[in-house]
């Protein structure tokens, strides 16, 4: 980290402690069954439609390993990054692999070593280093390498009511917002990425169950919430006026 400004140090140094404090609450709200039901039929299923057995895939941003579930169940090899050292810990005893304790910025890790690296909701949250991040997973990706992600939307009516959430939670750190996918993602295509995918979404059910931890809804009550809460996500998500809570995009490296 030594060519970071003392911002942006100070800026990971935070999420360091932070999600060390929270990542058994994290792994309980993001691992659970509904969570993982809502990923698979609204995100992953669009974001992965091509063949991940024994593919070298970067978890990262990793937690617990929420996405490694997945990921292993689609034949890939997996390895965790994350840069609380909690994570690592929770990470390697759930799922025997290797969780290396780093910033995506700089992870340390050779050079062309993954054919995938996917962050789910990891990238807003290192806003100060976005750039020096993107460019890291391209170093890590070999020719022709994917690099899927999902973020919350910046280009969305809700999110002022997010930037309010944000402010008044004292949980998130000031450089922490939204992203602009048209703004702030797509110039950095030019370190040598093309898009091969990009959607919205995520509206009623992703707010109460991918955001139980935030929102605040209890566990016991997802597993009664998700089908109509699933239904009305997907009657809402065509129309023009839903919140679109979020982002997906797949790049391949070029």
């Amino acid at each position: 980290m030594d060519k970071l400004t003392e911002f942006q140090k100070k800026s990971l140094e935070y999420q360091r402690n932070r999600y060390d404090l929270e990542a058994n609450d994290y792994a309980v709200h993001q691992g659970d069954l509904q969570g993982h039901r809502y990923r698979n039929e609204f995100i992953r299923s669009r974001l992965f439609d091509f063949d991940l057995t024994d593919k070298q895939i970067l978890d990262a941003m990793c937690a617990s390993g929420i996405e490694t579930k997945y990921l292993i169940s689609r034949g890939a090899s997996v390895t965790g990054l994350d840069i609380s050292p909690n994570n690592k810990s929770m990470y390697c005893l759930k799922w025997q692999r290797d969780c290396i304790v780093a910033s995506i910025h700089d992870t340390g890790l050779p050079s062309e070593s993954f054919d995938c690296i996917y962050i789910f909701g990891g990238l807003h949250h290192v806003i100060p280093c976005l750039q020096e991040s993107v460019v890291e997973v391209h170093r890590l990706l070999k020719p022709g390498g994917r690099f899927a992600f999902v973020e919350p939307n910046k280009d969305s009516w809700s999110n002022y009511f997010r930037m309010a959430w944000y402010k008044a939670d004292a949980r998130f750190h000031e450089t922490e917002e939204a992203l602009s996918y048209p703004k702030q993602l797509l110039p950095l295509l030019s370190i040598g990425f093309e898009e091969e995918k990009y959607f919205t979404g995520g509206n009623i059910a992703y707010l109460f169950i991918c955001q139980s931890l935030v929102i605040g809804t209890p566990i016991k009550a997802k597993s009664f919430l998700y089908p109509p809460l699933a239904f009305l996500e997907r009657m809402l998500n065509p129309l023009p006026f839903a919140p679109h809570l979020y982002f997906a995009a797949l790049w391949r490296k070029v």
